[in-house]
C-alpha cells in the first residue's frame, strides 16, 4: 500500500484568501475567534514581516502592526476549502480519508502504472490543489504515520536539514513534496527530530530528560522497556519512529453534494453585485467539478439576510453543464421574479453534481452537437422561457388523441448506420399528411342521424361528399380530465379534407386539422 498525505500549511489563511482573492497580498492574520483575546493561528508572509506571529492574541497583533488585517475565517469558507481538498484527492483516487481540516489521506497504490512514479503523483496532487486555489504539501510513504510525517517535513521547509543524515536519507525531497521509497520508512524517520512526530507534551518532556532528540534514538530502544515505562502511548510513538504502521487506513464514504460560501464584509442590496459574488462561488465550484468530470445538475443558493432571515433559490438545470454564465442567467431570473426582501450578508451555494452527457456520433449520420455546448444552449433557453418549457416532445402513456409531453432533451443516435440504408428501395405513393391546428378550431357541423353532412371551418368547407368514421375513443374516466370523443375524416365539396371530432362530454364539434 502507498499512502499520500496532503496538508495545507496555514489552512485558515489559505481558505480565507481562496474565497476573497482581493486579500492575496494583504498583511493578514487569522484569529481563532472574534474576541480580542483569541489567539492568532495563521499569519501571512506580509504580516510576519511586520512582526506578527502565531500565538499572539488579536489585540497584540493589532498593537504590533496596526496596518495588519486581523480576520476570522468563516465556518462555511473553511468547510468549502476542506471539501475542495477532498475533491482533489477524490479526483486522483477513490479511497480518501479526511483526517482534519486542511489534511487528507488517499491510497495511491496502483496509480504508478498510470502516472509513472510516486514523484509524479505527488506533483500532480500539488498542481490540482493550485487549480482550486490551495497551496499543498504532499508526503507519500508505505503507511499512514510515515506519510503524515513526510507531509510535515515538506511543510517545515523546502529543503529539510537532517544533520548528518541528510545525504543518506532515502526520501526524495522536491520542495513541496517528500516521497519515501517502499521499505525505507525507518531510514527516513531515523534523522528526524522527535518534534516532527508530534508527541504529547508530557511524553516529550520524559524523552527529553532521557536525552532522546531524534526518532532514530527512540527506535533503538527495546519496545518492551518502552511499554513498561511509557505505556501504550509510548509504544505507538516507538512504532512510528520505527516506520511501522500505527493506524489502519479506512476510507470515507463518497460525498455527493458540494458546498461553497462566502461571508460578506458589507451587505449587498443590488442584483449586479450579488451576481458578481455568486459568479466567484460558482467558478470555484466549477474547478471542483472538473476534478470529478461532472457539472451542475441542481444548484441551491442560500442567502443570509440582514436580521437573521434566510432565503433559498432552487435552480434545476435541463442538462448538467459547467457553464457559469448559464447558471447565473437562471439565478438572475429567479431573483428578479422573487427578490429576497432584505440586503444580503452571506451566500452559500450547494450543488448536486451530474455526469456530463457524452455521446458517440454515427460515422455516416448527421453531426451531433458538442455535449458542453448543448448543455449550455439548453440552460440558456431555460433562462429565457423557463425550465418547464424546454425539452423534447414525447408521447405519454395514454390513449388520449394528440396527447404529448416534454421529456429531457437527448440527441438521437443512429447506431453508426447510414440513414440512407433504411430508405425503401422502391418509391410508393406517400399517404396524405395531416396538418394539425394548434389549438383546435371551432367547427360548424350539420348532422343527419349520427353522421356530418355539412362542415364549415373559418369560412371554408361545405357539403360533405365523403365521410369516414366515427373513430370512437374514451378513457381516463378515473382522473379529473376524462375524455370521450368521435373522430371523422370528411371531404367537402370545395375539395378540402378535414379531420373533425365531436366531444361527447362537452357536446362540441372541433376541427383538428386539414389533410394535404
Amino acid at each position: 500500500m502507498r499512502i499520500a498525505a496532503l496538508r495545507i500549511p496555514g489552512f485558515p489563511l489559505q481558505a480565507l484568501r481562496r474565497s476573497m482573492p482581493e486579500l492575496a497580498e494583504a498583511p493578514l492574520a487569522i484569529a481563532a475567534g472574534p474576541c480580542a483575546r483569541d489567539q492568532v493561528v495563521a499569519v501571512s508572509a506580509e504580516a510576519a514581516e511586520l512582526g506578527v506571529c502565531a500565538g499572539m492574541t488579536a489585540a497584540q497583533a493589532r498593537q504590533v502592526a496596526p496596518e495588519a488585517l486581523v480576520r476570522v475565517t468563516p465556518h462555511e469558507v473553511a468547510v468549502a476549502a476542506d471539501e475542495a481538498l477532498g475533491d482533489v484527492a477524490g479526483g486522483c483516487s477513490p479511497r480518501v480519508k479526511r483526517r482534519q481540516p486542511g489534511e487528507v489521506l488517499l491510497d495511491v497504490g496502483g496509480l504508478q502504472l498510470r502516472c509513472g512514479s510516486d514523484e509524479r503523483i505527488a506533483h500532480k496532487l500539488v498542481r490540482s490543489c493550485r487549480h482550486v486555489g490551495l497551496e499543498a504539501r504532499v508526503g507519500i510513504a508505505g503507511n499512514v504515520g510515515a506519510a503524515l510525517v513526510a507531509a510535515q517535513v515538506a511543510c517545515a521547509a523546502a529543503h529539510v536539514r537532517r544533520g548528518e543524515g541528510t545525504s543518506s536519507s532515502p526520501a526524495s525531497c522536491h520542495g513541496d513534496t517528500v516521497v519515501v521509497p517502499a521499505g525505507g520508512e525507518r531510514e527516513f524517520m531515523a534523522p528526524l527530530p522527535l518534534e516532527l512526530l508530534d508527541p504529547a507534551s508530557l511524553l516529550a518532556e520524559v524523552l527529553a530528560r532521557w536525552g532522546l532528540h531524534s526518532a532514530g534514538a527512540l527506535a533503538a530502544l527495546p519496545r518492551e522497556e518502552i511499554a513498561l515505562r511509557l505505556g501504550q502511548e509510548g509504544v505507538m510513538l516507538h512504532r512510528l519512529a520505527c516506520g511501522e504502521e500505527t493506524v489502519a487506513f479506512v476510507p470515507d464514504p463518497l460525498r455527493e453534494a458540494m458546498r461553497e460560501g462566502v461571508e460578506l464584509e458589507f451587505s449587498l442590496g443590488d442584483l449586479e453585485p450579488f451576481l458578481f459574488v455568486a459568479s466567484g462561488i460558482l467558478s470555484r465550484l466549477t474547478q471542483r467539478l472538473e476534478l470529478r468530470g461532472e457539472g451542475f445538475a441542481e444548484v441551491m443558493l442560500e442567502l443570509r439576510l440582514e436580521g437573521g432571515m434566510r432565503r433559498e433559490y432552487h435552480i434545476k438545470l435541463i442538462a448538467p453543464t459547467r457553464e457559469v454564465t448559464a447558471v447565473l442567467a437562471l439565478a438572475r431570473l429567479q431573483v428578479e421574479a422573487s427578490p429576497p426582501g432584505a440586503p444580503v450578508e452571506g451566500v452559500v451555494a450547494q450543488v448536486v453534481p451530474g455526469r456530463l452527457r457524452l455521446t458517440q456520433g454515427a460515422l455516416f449520420g448527421p453531426p451531433l452537437p458538442a455535449p458542453g455546448r448543448l448543455a449550455m444552449t439548453l440552460a440558456r433557453l431555460a433562462a429565457l422561457v423557463g425550465p418547464k418549457r424546454v425539452g423534447a416532445p414525447a408521447a405519454p402513456d395514454t390513449h388520449r388523441p394528440d396527447a404529448w409531453t416534454l421529456a429531457p432533451f437527448a440527441p438521437v443516435l443512429h447506431g453508426g448506420l447510414d440513414p440512407r440504408a433504411t430508405e425503401p428501395t422502391s418509391r410508393t405513393a406517400s399517404p396524405p399528411v395531416l396538418r394539425m391546428f394548434r389549438p383546435a378550431r371551432a367547427a360548424e357541423v350539420t348532422v343527419a342521424g349520427d353522421r356530418p353532412v355539412a362542415v364549415r371551418v373559418d369560412g371554408f368547407g361545405g357539403a360533405v361528399v365523403a365521410c369516414a368514421g366515427p373513430y370512437r375513443c374514451n378513457g381516463e374516466w378515473w382522473s379529473e380530465q376524462p375524455f370521450a370523443r368521435d373522430d371523422f375524416d370528411v371531404a367537402t365539396a370545395d375539395g378540402v379534407v378535414l379531420r373533425i371530432s365531436f366531444d361527447r362530454l362537452e357536446r362540441r364539434w372541433r376541427a383538428d386539422g386539414v389533410y394535404d
